[in-house]
């Protein structure tokens, strides 16, 4: 085989090796090519308001469970929202003009009386405003840990039962 062949098959060789291995890319694609949400919870945007992040933290099935998440208003008013589950009474907070304040922050906490659903689950959270009506997402409910430890509000107090008169 003269040198010329053998350079040739070497090329030929070494092509045929790079194309093989840059292969490999068409089949794994990026994971950025795609949109995805890198957080726990859910965003929501609605006319005059984005919510970020929203999740509801409960530590049991039909306890009380809070709101947590970010309200953003680019708005020169400010927007009053309310938030209900199924079965539960709305809870209503307001969002101050050009703001993007946490949910649940500055030792006020938006609390739903009941969450239907356990840690881990999924609930339908109804979001409402007067520019927007009623909206529904799908929120997690987590359990408060980690950095949601402290969040869910406890159980309120069962009364106690009256104790009866004895006889003496």
């Amino acid at each position: 085989m003269t040198t010329r062949a053998a350079s040739a098959l070497r090329l030929a060789g070494l092509a045929a090796a790079t194309l093989t291995v840059s292969a490999c890319g068409v089949f794994s694609p990026v994971q950025t090519d795609y949109p995805y949400i890198p957080a726990d919870g859910v965003p929501l945007t609605i006319p005059g308001l984005d919510l970020r992040n929203l999740v509801i933290v409960s530590d049991e099935e039909g306890g009380p469970g809070t709101i947590v998440g970010q309200a953003v208003n680019e708005g020169r008013d400010p927007v009053e929202v309310s938030f209900s589950l199924e079965g539960s009474s709305p809870t209503t907070t307001t969002v101050a003009p050009y703001s993007d304040d946490a949910i649940s922050a500055d030792g006020k906490a938006v609390t739903l009386e009941t969450v239907p659903q356990r840690p881990g689950s999924m609930v339908q959270l109804v979001v409402t405003t007067q520019q927007a009506g009623q909206n529904v997402v799908q929120v997690p409910v987590l359990p408060s840990e980690r950095y949601y430890e402290g969040l869910a509000p406890s159980p309120s107090a069962t009364p106690s039962a009256t104790p009866s008169p004895s006889a003496s």
